[in-house]
């Protein structure tokens, strides 16, 4: 596994952290392939929830630009970005991702396939896609739009807007700005821990249905 990337299930919630802090968390080919390996492990193995944060006050400042462009790379990146992602948004129990600090590219993808978001006053979020060539995935482009609404979209795909914490809530992308995320996600999953595990995956497949209607 990449030891930039880790497992951790505490009390049945499983912990997954990104952790490459002097990079920002920035997602390598390696990071991407470990991701969906540990999502993998966790899914049916009893964890009751899934919380997704990275390390050293970065959640993740997107793709490692430098793999990203090197010859032959992107269209590998490109895959194992968007099996990552959609492998996280299969997980069968909740899961929520725990944002501190940057928030950008790939880290919006990561955060946008969770169940709900938590921010920190120190968050800022951006997708600086158009100004470095690149074009994301629909089925990224299809989440946001039904998180924010196409025009809120557009700020960010088009205008390639930087949002604080407050703006970010204000338009819906976070759900929740804390002063102490690991606390309000320890509230958040207080009751999801105490219930049976069928009612909790089946409110899981219910608001995702709910959501993609």
């Amino acid at each position: 596994m990449s030891s930039a990337v880790r497992l951790e299930v505490r009390d049945r919630v499983a912990h997954l952290t990104i952790d490459r802090p002097e990079k920002r968390n920035a997602l390598t080919a390696d990071m991407w392939a470990a991701l969906h390996r540990y999502l993998d492990d966790v899914d049916g193995a009893g964890v009751a929830a899934v919380v997704l944060s990275g390390a050293g006050g970065s959640f993740c400042a997107g793709a490692d630009l430098g793999e990203l462009r090197a010859p032959g790379r992107a269209d590998e990146m490109r895959e194992l970005g968007e099996r990552a992602v959609l492998r996280l948004r299969e997980v069968a129990v909740p899961t929520v991702a725990a944002i501190d600090g940057p928030c950008f590219g790939a880290g919006c993808s990561l955060a946008l396939a969770c169940d709900v978001r938590i921010c920190s006053p120190a968050s800022r979020f951006g997708i600086p896609a158009l100004r470095r060539g690149l074009v994301y995935e629909q089925a990224f482009v299809t989440q946001l739009v039904r998180i924010v609404g196409p025009g809120t979209a557009g700020l960010l795909l088009y205008g390639g807007e930087t949002w604080s914490a407050e703006e970010a809530l204000d338009r819906g992308l976070v759900d929740r700005c804390s002063a102490d995320v690991p606390a309000a996600v320890e509230h958040l999953l207080a009751g999801v821990r105490d219930a049976p595990a069928a009612a909790v995956a089946g409110t899981a497949a219910a608001l995702r249905a709910a959501a993609t209607d």
